[in-house]
């Protein structure tokens, strides 16, 4: 049992569900990131959880999942593919370590699809909605470079304030 009373707002409205991203290309940072194994435990997944940088998503959080390690083979070529995207667009080819990759701005294009479970090994379709990359931007390829600006973590300066619009996923004020 943990206590939690005066942590809370009792005042607060209930969440409205998830909804995902306009379709479109975004700006996106890496905060956080751990190399874990599978949910099968057959692999190693890099789980990045990004956040979007300016507009009307500013601040909304954005989780990247890597398959680097896995008896599919197919799955680790999909992973390896992805996570040179991820490398290119920030500029960290080579990283040692992935604390390297947090909070270098990188461009994407954002889609939807539908949301897919595995139920006894086949994949099925959930009728939800969520985004998906569906590619990573490089200046070199004619996307525009992005815009420096400061970095939205605790440790960092604080990046410009939003608009007065409250945002579901931001943490409300002290």
């Amino acid at each position: 049992m943990a206590s939690i009373g005066g942590n809370y707002n009792p005042e607060a409205e209930p969440s409205g569900g998830y909804t995902p991203m306009v379709v479109g290309e975004y700006t996106l940072e890496i905060v956080e990131s751990e190399y874990k194994a599978t949910q099968s435990g057959t692999g190693m997944v890099l789980a990045c959880k990004a956040q979007v940088v300016g507009g009307e998503y500013d601040q909304r959080p954005y989780y990247l999942n890597y398959n680097l390690e896995n008896d599919n083979e197919i799955a680790v070529e999909i992973g390896q593919r992805e996570f040179a995207g991820l490398r290119r667009a920030t500029g960290v080819l080579a990283p040692d370590d992935t604390e390297e990759l947090h909070f270098k701005q990188f461009r994407v294009k954002i889609g939807i699809q539908e949301k897919k479970i595995k139920v006894n090994g086949v994949k099925k379709g959930t009728g939800e909605m969520e985004n998906v990359v569906k590619q990573y931007l490089f200046e070199d390829e004619g996307a525009p470079a992005v815009a420096a600006r400061p970095a939205s973590n605790d440790n960092r300066q604080a990046a410009t304030p939003a608009a007065a619009k409250a945002k579901p996923w931001a943490k409300p004020a002290r």
